[in-house]
Order: structure tokens, then sequence, then C-alpha cells
């Protein structure tokens, strides 16, 4: 399975006003296998989780569009606010929590399509 890790901000310049509440966002294409998946299971843990926010994977997104469903390979595109991510201590929870939720993304979406 293909991971695509990237990171947002709590606002944007541009609107500061709007603040940005999820912790993960989770994009996809037109392949929502590991979506499908991985959302329930982070909102199990407790993340507020968007889906398809705050990016939709529906726009052009080279990695999971021609690497991820041009080839058949089930993908995660996961987007992180950045400040989860701003210490080590941050970086090593949010690690801790998608651990998991990878590994069993990818167990259920690959035994389901046959391929890793």
């Amino acid at each position: 399975m293909l991971i695509s890790l990237h990171s947002f901000t709590p606002r944007l310049e541009t609107q500061p006003e709007h603040e940005r509440p999820w912790e993960l966002g989770i994009i996809y294409n037109d392949d929502d296998r590991s979506p499908r998946v991985a959302i329930p299971l982070l909102e199990a843990a407790g993340v507020i989780v968007g889906d398809q926010l705050p990016y939709s994977g529906k726009l052009l997104n080279a990695t999971m569009n021609r690497h991820g469903e041009a080839n058949g390979i089930p993908y995660l595109g996961i987007e992180v606010r950045q400040d989860l991510i701003g210490d080590d201590d941050g970086v090593n929870r949010v690690a801790d929590l998608l651990a998991p939720v990878i590994a069993q993304t990818a167990a259920r979406v690959t035994g389901e399509c046959g391929a890793l």
C-alpha cells in the first residue's frame, strides 16, 4: 500500500479567522478502499478526521493518481495538522497513532486485493 504523508496549517494565512479543526485529513481520488478502512479506525481512536478535508484528492494528486490508481495499488493520503507535529513529542504521538492504523488498513485492503 502506498502512503502519502503531508501536513497542513491550522489556519490559512489568507483567512486566519477560519480554523481548520481536523487533526488529520484523509484524501483520495477514485480508489477509496484504504480511506474507507482508515477513517473509522482514526475516529475510533478519538481523532477529528477530515474525509477529503482540508484538501480533496479529487484535484491533481500526482502520487496517488499516477503511482497508486494508475497501477491498481491501494493508497492512503494522509494530511497532519502542523501544530500537532511541531516538536518531537508531537511527531512521536502522531507516529504512534498512525502506525497501527496504517498497518491495519494495509492488512485489510491488501488482503482484499491480494497485493502489497
